[in-house]
């Protein structure tokens, strides 16, 4: 299996104060999981979700998109996995999965779990990302694909806040590191097991569910924007290594792979 680069958003900051590191993290190996599901209709789905998204505009998509409930989040294992990207800056390059090989290679997943005894009930989140030497190493032949090494950071909480009819998160794990220009750059993914995560600045996640006439999967669109403790210069980076300035408007899309229990 080729595993392709990681599709995690980074982050380029210039200008910040560092504090002491406060947040928790479990530095680990867990087993790596083949996601299920993910039907043969699924890729279909996602690509004319994904072009309906840029021609009836990213902000109108989103504030139409239905509230999701507890239940959904937290269905069996709970586990949803970044399928698409998207930014209102139409000069920071788009992008989704095409097949299921491309969902099997990204080892980042979002992991809810809680008791929903309501609709809106608070769920904590979990979220894990690869090692990026240990996917070196895989790389180069020197590990087995099972064997690359997955950081799992500590549980945040996931509340529903009903001024926007959304579940709110905020990320607090994101990493230091150097462009090749030697810019500051932050991202979700260490280097090394090692690594420290910063606390100046936290990765806010708004999210609500896709809603369109023929989307029979589920899926999570969450507006992310990054914040910082102080104002500072960010711009944000996707695969292809494009930016967009600091305050503009980023759409992730989730997905757990499962049909919706309404269609």
């Amino acid at each position: 299996m080729k595993l392709t680069r990681h599709i995690w958003l980074s982050l380029f900051i210039a200008a910040v104060v560092m504090g002491g590191n406060a947040y928790g993290q479990l530095e680990r190996d867990v087993p790596l999981r083949q996601p299920v599901d993910y039907g043969p209709k699924f890729f279909d789905q996602l690509r004319h979700m994904s072009e309906r998204l840029r021609q009836r505009g990213l902000h109108r998509v989103f504030q139409m998109a239905r509230p999701i409930e507890c239940s959904e989040l937290a269905d069996n294992d709970g586990e949803w996995r970044h399928v698409a990207f998207f930014s209102e800056n139409r000069k920071f390059r788009d992008w989704y999965r095409t097949s299921l090989d491309e969902v099997k290679n990204d080892l980042a997943t979002y992991i809810f779990k809680g008791a929903c005894r309501n609709k809106t009930a608070t769920l904590e989140v979990t979220t894990t990302v690869p090692v990026d030497e240990s996917v070196k190493a895989y790389q180069e032949g020197r590990i087995d694909f099972s064997e690359i090494r997955i950081k799992v950071n500590a549980p945040v909480r996931a509340s529903f806040v009903r001024d926007n009819q959304a579940y709110t998160f905020e990320l607090p794990y994101l990493f230091r590191g150097r462009d090749q220009n030697g810019g500051a750059v932050y991202t979700f993914n260490p280097r090394n097991l090692s690594d420290r995560y910063v606390t100046n600045v936290t990765s806010r996640w708004v999210c609500k569910a896709v809603n369109m006439e023929d989307v029979t999967y589920q899926f999570l669109i969450c507006h992310t924007m990054l914040m910082g403790h102080d104002p500072v210069d960010i711009k944000i980076t996707s695969r292809d290594r494009s930016a967009v300035s600091f305050g503009a408007s980023a759409y992730s899309i989730l997905s757990d792979g499962k049909a919706r229990k309404d269609r």
